[in-house]
């Protein structure tokens, strides 16, 4: 089976490593393992080094505006010449192109969506009403494609198919969790102890104010005596503060292990992976309960998910909740070991090939 995965990494017009691009890095390597003929269509940049450097075959192809029909050409082109069994697209602007690429010419492959977040909570969370009518555009415009061109959608919570469900009418919805990364330690064992030193709260993820990294700087001068690691990069300015360092992008599971907390301030999340990858080391997670985090958090609640109002003062007082000395204890172990367990890497690549085999056998 061959399957071709085309995603403009970030969107057009702009770079960024999160979930979506993850999840290319690591997925398509281990289909390659499992016997599947991966080809990549992704920009250049570091998605596309790290897809080369695992072996996975790659074309330069990306979108250059929001509207770029070469893109929408060359995806038509890509899937003439490599013939795959299955066109997986990843983010809207990928989503949008490669329905207008296969058109009617093309309805005889099959095509599933992956956009990893919810158009609706990107429209709520907007500040202004340009910036809602833009994400509205992007609403309607990715509506009236899936009418043209029908295909499998997957979505990466219940929350963001409830949300294509309910608000956008739309039916074939398959769920397929995100895992936890493919190299990953083991949870904690019975002997493992909290990490020593002053208290060490971190931030794991993209420097956006949809990511809530406009809270970060206040959220530390509320808890002057707890140091902030602040791990990620983007668009938004954190202000100075002389117990947060920024430190840029880490490897997140020995970051991770040095944190007494995890800050997810999210206003906008789809699923919440940077919390999951806590969670599975013990890590107690402070967060905004918005979108998946939600969903991914509660087994957990009050034990390594302590869920706050978003306000500098309401998540400070849950950090305190969360790092207090008595809190750490047996039972963060074993939720560790069960989000281990729920999210194992290999399971989700089992369910991606499973639906990837059945929709190739139902070609509409």
């Amino acid at each position: 089976m061959r399957v071709l995965f085309v995603c403009t990494t970030g969107g057009s017009g702009r770079r960024q490593l999160g979930g979506a691009e993850r999840f290319l890095i690591e997925m398509l390597p281990a289909l390659t393992t499992r016997g599947v003929d991966v080809v990549a269509a992704t920009p250049d940049d570091e998605v596309a080094q790290a897809l080369r450097g695992a072996g996975v075959p790659w074309r330069p192809l990306g979108a250059a505006k929001r509207v770029d029909l070469a893109y929408a050409r060359g995806i038509r082109a890509l899937v003439d010449e490599v013939r795959p069994d299955v066109v997986s697209a990843h983010l809207l602007s990928a989503a949008m192109h490669a329905r207008a690429g296969l058109g009617v010419r093309g309805r005889r492959t099959p095509l599933v969506v992956t956009l990893h977040n919810s158009l609706w909570q990107y429209r709520d969370a907007a500040e202004t009403l340009r910036a809602k009518a833009a994400v509205q555009a992007n609403i309607g415009t990715d509506l009236m494609s899936r009418r043209l061109r029908p295909h499998t959608t997957v979505a990466v919570s219940d929350f963001e198919a409830h949300e294509l469900r309910a608000r956008g009418r739309v039916r074939d919805v398959r769920v397929i969790p995100n895992p936890l990364p493919a190299i990953w330690p083991e949870p904690p064992g019975p002997d493992s102890v909290a990490p020593t030193g002053p208290v060490r709260v971190g931030f794991l993820g993209r420097l956006e104010r949809e990511k809530g990294a406009d809270l970060l700087a206040d959220i530390a001068a509320a808890l002057p005596e707890v140091e902030f690691l602040v791990a990620g990069a983007g668009t938004t300015p954190v202000a100075g503060r002389a117990n947060l360092r920024l430190v840029g992008r880490v490897d997140a599971a020995p970051f991770l292990r040095r944190l007494h907390c995890l800050l997810v301030p999210s206003r906008v999340e789809a699923f919440g992976r940077s919390a999951l990858e806590a969670m599975s080391l013990g890590v107690p997670v402070v967060h905004s309960g918005a979108g998946g985090l939600a969903e991914v958090t509660a087994a957990g609640d009050g034990v390594l998910a302590y869920r706050a109002e978003l306000t500098p003062r309401a998540l400070a007082a849950a950090v305190r909740a969360a790092t207090e000395p008595a809190a750490w204890d047996e039972r963060r172990r074993e939720l560790a070991r069960e989000y281990a367990a729920r999210h194992s890497f290999a399971g989700c690549v089992d369910n991606w090939l499973g639906l990837y085999r059945t929709v190739a056998r139902d070609p509409r």
